[in-house]
C-alpha cells in the first residue's frame, strides 16, 4: 500500500498544493491504492516538503521523483501508448507547470495582498499564539526572497500576468480538442497539469491569476472533464 503525506485539502480542491495534487492525480489515473496521512509541517518530509510517499518502507520525496519511482517500479503504462515526440510533449508540459507557471500561482498567492489575505487565515489560522503572529509574516519573507531569487518575484503584476497568459495559452493550444494532454486517454502530463489547472480553475481562490484561467474554456473544460472522470 502506497501511504501520500500531505497537505490538508482547501478552497475546493483535494489539495491546495499543486505538486501534492498532481501525485495524488496521478495514483488515481493509474488506478493505484493508497491512503492519505495529512501532514501540516513539510519540514517532517525527507527533502523538507511536500509531498512524499512511502513505499516499501521508503520515502520517496519530490513529486517528479515520485511519479519517475512509481512509473519504474510498478511499470505503470500510463505513458506507453505515447511515442518519443509524445513523451517529449508530455515533459515539456509537465515542465511548463511545475517549474514556470507553479511559480506564477505562489506569486499571486504571496506576493499579492489579495491573495495573501484569502490564503493567510487558512494556512496559519490554526497556529497558537504567538506563532499565528510570527510564522505567517516570516514564511511570506522567504517566499518573496525565493521568487525574487527564481526571478518571477522581480516582476510587476502586469508583466506576471502576461507570462500567465502565455502559459496558459500554451496550454489550451497544445491540449487542443483532445480530452487530455496525453490525446485520447491521459498520460502523465495530465497529472502535473490538472494539480495546477484545478488550484487555478476550480480552486475558490480569487486573485487574477484563478481570474485569467477561468477565461480559457477548453480549460475549464478540461478541468471539469479530468475531476469528474477521477474525482468524482
Amino acid at each position: 500500500m502506497i501511504t501520500l503525506c500531505q497537505f490538508p485539502a482547501a478552497f475546493n480542491v483535494p489539495n491546495p498544493s499543486p505538486y501534492c495534487l498532481k501525485v495524488e492525480t496521478f495514483l488515481r489515473l493509474c488506478g493505484l491504492d493508497y491512503r492519505v496521512k495529512t501532514l501540516f509541517d513539510p519540514r517532517k518530509g525527507p527533502k523538507g516538503k511536500l509531498p512524499f510517499i512511502q513505499l516499501d518502507g521508503e520515502l520517496i520525496a519530490d513529486s517528479a521523483v515520485i511519479l519517475r519511482t512509481l512509473s519504474e517500479r510498478l511499470e505503470l503504462p500510463l505513458d506507453r501508448h505515447l511515442d518519443a515526440a509524445g513523451r517529449g510533449r508530455a515533459l515539456a508540459i509537465t515542465r511548463l507547470c511545475d517549474e514556470h507557471l507553479y511559480f506564477l500561482l505562489v506569486y499571486f498567492r504571496w506576493l499579492e495582498d489579495e491573495g495573501w489575505h484569502q490564503i493567510k487565515p487558512v494556512f496559519f489560522g490554526g497556529l497558537p499564539a504567538p506563532l499565528k503572529w510570527l510564522v505567517p509574516g516570516l514564511a511570506r519573507s522567504n517566499i518573496r526572497k525565493a521568487l525574487h531569487g527564481q526571478g518571477l518575484g522581480r516582476h510587476n503584476r502586469e508583466e506576471a500576468l502576461t507570462f500567465a497568459r502565455e502559459d496558459l495559452q500554451a496550454l489550451s493550444d497544445l491540449l487542443g480538442a483532445a480530452p487530455f494532454f496525453g490525446g485520447v486517454q491521459p498520460c502523465s502530463a495530465d497529472a502535473a497539469a490538472y494539480g495546477l489547472l484545478a488550484n487555478l480553475i476550480l480552486c475558490s481562490l480569487d486573485t487574477p491569476l484563478n481570474r485569467l484561467a477561468r477565461e480559457f474554456p477548453a480549460l475549464v473544460a478540461y478541468c471539469e472533464r479530468l475531476r469528474d472522470k477521477f474525482w468524482a
